[in-house]
């Protein structure tokens, strides 16, 4: 979980959504993300991203979307299941196999593990990370519409 900056013009109405996300998620992490625009795979590449920045976490999609609530003075937060921590890099097999839109090519990634079969243990435990993360991020999920919020996204915007 994360929040931007003041996105409005008062800086009560972005606390306020974190407070809201802090008590119903209180097992989440809560600090700045890091917006890239490439994956970042490997251990030696996520410690320097966490020296320049600060940042928690990295993601490819979050800060458009920050961009877009600045834009319109909307309070912002993420809240988001990491899969792959620092200290572990990805194989090569799952970074050619990510298609931009999320989906999995294969092909690429067969090909791949026909070139370096070596890497199977860590794509298997890759796989396993993100099947786990997508578990605690429905059960943030469940946790936050089972406080009240039919629709989750008007939910949060109306408790700020």
């Amino acid at each position: 979980m994360a929040g931007g900056e003041d996105l409005s013009s008062s800086s009560s109405r972005q606390e306020r959504l974190l407070a809201v996300l802090r008590a119903r998620l209180p097992d989440a992490r809560s600090g700045a993300f890091a917006g890239v625009e490439r994956i970042v795979a490997t251990a030696t590449e996520k410690a320097a991203l966490r020296a320049q920045t600060g940042a928690i976490a990295a993601d490819m999609e979050s800060h458009v979307a920050e961009r877009v609530a600045r834009r319109h003075g909307l309070p912002f937060a993420i809240v988001r299941a990491v899969s792959d921590d620092a200290q572990r890099s990805l194989p090569p097999a799952a970074l050619v196999g990510m298609r931009p839109d999320g989906g999995v090519h294969l092909g690429a990634v067969f090909r791949s593990l026909a070139k370096n079969p070596a890497q199977l243990p860590a794509l298997i435990a890759t796989g396993r990370d993100a099947e786990k993360a997508f578990r605690a991020l429905l059960r943030g999920f469940e946790r936050l519409r089972a406080a009240g919020a039919g629709d989750l996204d008007a939910h949060l915007l109306d408790v700020v």
